[in-house]
């Protein structure tokens, strides 16, 4: 019994780093959202860039950490916003970095 004790407390030591990992994919998901949508609504891709970087601040306190957001134009309609970064680590060693994009139209006013 005492020789499965150290496989249980690594597998439940695996699970909640993989908990981590899914939380902060989940931050950088809701960060890239709100970036895009700001820069689809305003039409700014910095505006976008300093919502996104300011929503990532406020999301939590090291939810998701060293974050990267960058929006750009692709074509002349949309607007897509690539969000990276590490998520909470137990131990600094096999962590992936997450990283999500979203992409979608400029908003536009068009007379009927």
């Amino acid at each position: 019994m005492a020789m499965y004790m150290p496989l249980l407390m690594f597998v439940i030591f695996l699970a909640v780093q993989m908990s981590l990992v899914y939380l902060g994919n989940q931050a950088a998901t809701a960060t890239a959202r709100e970036a895009a949508r700001v820069a689809r609504v305003t039409g700014s891709a910095a505006q976008g860039d300093a919502a996104g970087s300011q929503y990532a601040a406020n999301i939590g306190q090291g939810v998701l950490e060293d974050v990267r957001v960058t929006v750009t134009y692709v074509g002349d309609d949309r607007v897509r916003a690539v969000v990276s970064g590490r998520a909470q680590q137990l131990v600094p060693v096999l962590v992936p970095r997450v990283s999500q994009e979203v992409e979608g139209p400029i908003e536009e006013f068009r007379q009927d």
